[in-house]
C-alpha cells in the first residue's frame, strides 16, 4: 500500500473499505440502463437494415440502443477492473489487524459484504455485540494504517 492510501486508511477506515460497494452500485445502475435499452429495443417496430452502417451515424433507434448498450458494457467492464484493485487494497487493509477475530469480522462485511445479523451468527455473538468489535476492528485497523506511515519515513 501506498503511504497515501495508509493515510486514506487512517483517516476513515470505513469509506477506505467500502470502496468495492461503491464500485457495485455504480454497476448495478448500469445494469439497469442496459435493461433499460433492451426493453426499448423490444418495443421499437423498426425494419432492421442487412448491413450495419459501421463509421457512419447511427440510422435507427435500434441501432443506437445497441450501441449505447455496448458503451454501457465497457464502462461496466471497467467498474469490474476497479473492484479487483479495491478487493486487493482491502485485503492488505484488513491484514494489517493482527487479532484473527476482528480480521474475520472485517472479511465477512468489506470483503464477503455479509450483513451485520449474518456476521454476528458467524462469529457467535450478539448484534450489538458485533457492532462493538465492528467499532473496535475500525479503531485498530487506522492505528495500524498510522503505524505503518511511521515506518515508511
Amino acid at each position: 500500500m501506498t503511504v497515501e492510501q495508509l493515510k486514506e486508511l487512517a483517516e476513515d477506515p470505513k469509506k477506505f473499505l467500502n470502496r468495492c460497494r461503491h464500485h457495485e452500485q455504480r454497476i448495478k445502475m448500469k445494469k439497469d440502463q442496459i435493461q433499460h435499452y433492451r426493453d426499448m429495443e423490444y418495443s421499437i417496430t423498426a425494419a432492421i437494415k442487412d448491413i450495419p452502417s459501421f463509421g457512419n451515424k447511427p440510422t435507427s433507434k435500434i441501432e443506437n440502443c445497441s450501441i449505447s448498450i455496448m458503451a454501457i458494457e465497457e464502462d461496466i467492464q471497467n467498474e469490474i477492473l476497479e473492484i479487483q484493485k479495491d478487493r486487493a487494497l482491502i485485503r492488505k487493509a484488513i491484514n494489517l489487524v493482527d487479532d484473527e477475530d476482528l480480521r474475520q469480522l472485517l472479511e465477512a462485511r468489506y470483503l464477503n459484504e455479509l450483513k451485520w445479523e449474518e456476521i454476528a451468527l458467524l462469529l457467535n455473538h450478539s448484534y450489538r455485540w458485533t457492532l462493538r468489535l465492528h467499532g473496535k476492528a475500525l479503531k485498530n485497523i487506522s492505528q495500524k494504517a498510522k503505524e505503518a506511515i511511521l515506518s515508511h519515513a
